[in-house]
């Protein structure tokens, strides 16, 4: 069964004797503990019936001073030499270093690029119908509107007994719509950024959105608001040209 006291010890525990400190604990055994003593840097064997208390950290208090533990251990070994050898070896630190490994130039270079729009344009036809009336009218008429449709009189006179003036046809002109798409193109200029790594470290690397916000307006595109508006129609034209 194992010893619970000299169970309770661990290596590294401070060993200290009535007149000081001895040493650390180096290895532990069912019988005995090994001690390197800080002074003499001598490996001490020091058996269990010398452990007077086992403290509550692990460190160790003997019994008698550091030269009764010597000699006790010494008188152990009566006849064997032992000499202390101190082992050294060399282990390998890592240093980081921040070094500069190249620099790059940024500039902008404008390119043409084309571009088209399609635009919905809307545009009106004019058809003109030619309306018999032959009704005999007193005084001429102007151009009126009905239902949509823009209605001009023409007039003519007739010579006959008594001269008198006849409504020979209307003119029933009616607005019809249509759209049509319009394809422009032109040449536009644009930014395009220009990364050089002139010492070619091979570190730069460049990223493109893919994603367009909301509302932007890509190069060469107009956006819709500052579409400039038709030209009157044609039917709005021919109006006024009736009327001048």
């Amino acid at each position: 069964m194992a010893d619970t006291t000299i169970g309770r010890i661990r290596p590294g525990a401070s060993v200290d004797v009535a007149d000081g400190h001895l040493g650390r604990v180096e290895r532990v055994t069912p019988t005995a503990i090994d001690v390197l003593s800080d002074e003499r840097h001598r490996r001490l064997v020091v058996p269990q019936t010398l452990i007077r208390e086992v403290r509550s950290d692990g460190s160790v208090k003997l019994a008698g001073t550091v030269a009764d533990v010597e000699r006790f251990v010494s008188g152990e070994r009566a006849g064997d030499e032992v000499q202390t050898l101190q082992l050294q070896e060399e282990r390998l630190v890592a240093n980081k270093e921040l070094t500069e490994a190249g620099r790059v130039r940024i500039r902008t270079i404008v390119e043409e690029v084309p571009r088209h729009l399609e635009v919905d344009a809307y545009y009106e036809d004019v058809q003109i119908e030619h309306v018999p009336v032959g009704r005999i009218v007193k005084a001429r008429e102007s151009p009126r509107e009905e239902d949509g449709i823009y209605i001009v009189p023409v007039y003519e006179e007739q010579l006959v007994v008594v001269k008198r003036l006849l409504l020979k046809e209307e003119l029933h002109i009616r607005r019809q719509g249509a759209t049509e798409t319009r394809l422009f193109e032109d040449t536009v200029l644009r930014e395009r950024l220009v990364v050089e790594d002139p010492d070619r470290t091979g570190r730069v690397r460049e990223h493109y959105a893919t994603d367009r916000p909301e509302g932007e307006v890509a190069a060469g595109e107009v956006p819709r608001d500052e579409v400039e508006p038709e030209s009157p129609g044609l039917l709005e034209k021919l109006g006024r040209k009736v009327l001048e």
